[in-house]
């Protein structure tokens, strides 16, 4: 499943009106392809120009991608 999205401004503008954080907006039948529910705890990693969010089950993270 692939989709387009748009990371949207998120937070409190800096004293330059500049944004810091995004959000993105993952529908539930996405999260269900994932094996996610909405509420999940998740961890996030950046590496090799992707953004990784992976269901954080400490017993079962993937190091190599």
């Amino acid at each position: 499943m692939v989709r387009k999205k748009k990371l949207s401004p998120s937070g409190a503008k800096d004293e330059d009106g500049e944004y810091h954080n995004v959000h993105i907006n993952i529908h539930e039948d996405e999260l269900a392809v994932a094996g996610m529910d909405i509420g999940d705890e998740v961890f996030v990693r950046v590496r090799d120009n992707k953004i990784i969010i992976q269901k954080a089950n400490p017993d079962d993270v993937e190091h190599e991608f």
